[in-house]
């Protein structure tokens, strides 16, 4: 007899972007449960795109880029091309904050990742990043990053140039989660990061949410959904997708 998948018969909520959710989507299939499309965050251009530009035709000015997400990889990448720019062409040193990050800047950028932390995460990269003086960095971000990663590479001696790189905004669109949870009809929730977290408590207001588990990537997202009155938090010991849907797994093992 074959035995069960851990997430058989689970039913767990996407919270993610419609372009990012299918790797989360097929690594809760491959442990036997069923993902629930409910994507509560999207990217969007900026409306003014010059500021971004200006630092991207000054990279020779810079150490360092540092990368903390996928979408601002995919974003400079865009960028990048559109102003006929090879970043192969710079003597610039690139950072992600984890390996997802990182795969995605040597397949985009087509520039190998000087330095991925031990532990993943915008903070740790900020700790760990190896500093000579003076050091100069580019540190583009969402219009909703925090000004954290900047304040500790301030505090280590670096000259950090913060730019917007994209928005993020609330998503429509997806099941009717509201009416799921109301029936019993979901068994978990996922989140990838914290503004996740507020616009789903903004398009799913129902207090029942809060008592559902919830699986969140990393310590930032975790913080935020405690903030947001979710109880039954689920902590994975790296801040990866594989790593977040194992705990889940163990979180209901026998």
């Amino acid at each position: 007899m074959t035995a069960a998948k851990p997430l058989s018969g689970k039913r767990i909520a996407v919270t993610r972007a419609r372009h990012q959710a299918p790797a989360l989507e097929t690594l809760i299939r491959d442990l036997g449960g069923a993902p629930i499309g409910y994507p509560c965050i999207a990217i969007a251009p900026l409306a003014d795109r010059q500021p971004l530009e200006d630092c991207l035709l000054r990279l020779g000015e810079f150490d360092w880029l540092l990368l903390t997400s996928s979408n601002t990889v995919c974003v400079i990448a865009e960028r990048l091309s559109a102003l006929g720019i090879r970043l192969a062409d710079s003597r610039i040193n690139v950072a992600a904050a984890g390996p997802a990050t990182a795969a995605e800047a040597r397949t985009q950028l087509a520039r190998p990742v000087q330095h991925v932390p031990v532990e993943f995460g915008a903070g740790q990269l900020a700790r760990s990043l190896p500093l000579v003086e003076p050091c100069r960095i580019l540190l583009p971000q969402s219009d909703l990053a925090g000004a954290s990663t900047a304040a500790l590479l301030r505090a280590r001696g670096a000259q950090v140039t913060t730019v917007v790189a994209y928005r993020t905004v609330m998503a429509q669109g997806g099941s009717d989660l509201p009416a799921m949870i109301s029936r019993g009809g979901v068994d978990a929730l996922t989140f990838t990061s914290p503004s996740a977290v507020a616009f789903f408590r903004r398009r799913c207001p129902t207090s029942a949410a809060l008592q559902l588990p919830a699986a969140c990537i990393g310590g930032a997202t975790s913080a935020a959904a405690q903030e947001h009155g979710f109880g039954r938090l689920i902590k994975p010991d790296q801040p990866t997708l594989r790593d977040m849907i194992a705990a889940l797994a163990a979180f209901w093992a026998p």
